[in-house]
Order: structure tokens, then sequence, then C-alpha cells
């Protein structure tokens, strides 16, 4: 079973090059401390433009603790709490119901859809196929799941999680399951909230 921890905060322009450095060495005490997978990424889209998001994939609850707890010992990752210029706006925890995709991928990877629904169930057919058509036409990976801790915590919410090459990769997968069809069929078990763009950082 797979946990992913989505961190999003808010940078003071001058101290966003510092806040991106010091993420990248957070990332390494995440990955020794027991993430399987962490992705920096920069929001390109929405009331959230411009802040900084970390993604993080755990095997098990037991792992994202022993992570959470290095941090509260790293120098690093407290000199970016306290410098005052970054401020964490938002956390959650989710569960993941689906991955697929090479993650191991040496493809150079650059934007991130994130894409966040209401649904009375996880609705795994549909985002299946979804995921299916995507990965055939342009993504390199995807994952799906649902959100258990934090503002969207309702039982309700959902979030789905593509990568990308490029933005033309993008454009292909999402032309595909209009075409498909997979995108309607989704569509009818589950209202899009809101799609986001990110850039991926590492």
């Amino acid at each position: 079973m797979t946990f992913a921890a989505i961190t999003l905060a808010k940078v003071e322009p001058s101290y966003k090059p510092t806040a991106i450095q010091n993420l990248m060495k957070i990332k390494l005490i995440s990955l020794s401390g027991g993430a399987k997978r962490v992705r920096l990424a920069l929001m390109q889209s929405g009331s959230s433009v411009g802040q900084l998001m970390m993604l993080q994939f755990f095997d098990s609850m037991a792992n994202a603790e022993s992570v959470y707890d290095n941090f509260a010992n790293d120098p690093t990752y407290s000199e970016t709490m306290e410098s005052g210029k970054f401020e964490i706006t938002r956390r959650g925890l989710m569960k993941i119901h689906l991955e697929e995709g090479d993650f191991s991928s040496s493809e150079k990877l650059k934007y991130l859809s994130l894409t966040i629904g209401t649904a009375d169930g996880p609705q795994i057919n549909e985002i299946t196929r979804f995921a299916d058509v995507l990965t055939a036409n342009g993504a390199i990976t995807a994952a799906y799941g649902t959100s258990f801790i934090g503002d969207y915590a309702d039982g309700k919410t959902h979030i789905f999680g593509a990568t990308y090459a490029s933005l033309n990769a993008m454009q292909n997968a999402y032309d595909a399951v209009l075409k498909d069809g997979a995108a309607a069929e989704l569509y009818k078990v589950v209202c899009v909230q809101r799609r986001q763009l990110l850039r991926l950082l590492d």
C-alpha cells in the first residue's frame, strides 16, 4: 500500500532560489529516511501560482513518521522553516489507489498535471481506464488517491496526477482521452473541481 504527503508552501521571491536548494537537500533526507519517491514542483496556474510543492510517497505510515521525525532534527529543514520567508500553506495525506507508468524512466519529466475531483467513491474502474489512455499517449507516470488527512479529508475528494516530458505530450494525452471516450465516462462519476499545472524542479 502506498501513501502520499503533499505539502504546499508560499515563499518570498528573493528567498525562492535558497528555498529550492534547501528542498533538494530535504528531499535526500526524506529518501534516506523512508520515502520511496519524492518530487519537487513549482505551481504554474491557479490561485497558488508561484508556490512550491513537495510530493512524498511512502510504502507505510511508519515510513512517513520516520521521515518527519528526521525533519525535526535536520538543520536545513529548521533553517528553512525559521527563515520567516517560507510558509507552509497546506499539507495533506492521501491513500494511493493506483500507480501506473514507468517511475524509473530516464526521460526528463518536466510537467505535472494535478487534478482534484469529488465522487462518492474512488471510481477505480473509470480512473484506471483514464490513466491507461493517458500513459499510452504521452503521460510517463500516473498516480491517484483519496485524501484522508488535511483540508480535503472529507471522504469524497480524490487527487489524480500525471507527469509529462513536455506540454505537447500532455496535450496529446488529453486529446486521446477525449477521443477515446475515457474522459466522458470519468466525468459521469467524478466532478472535477480544479486542474493545476506544475513545473517539476528535480
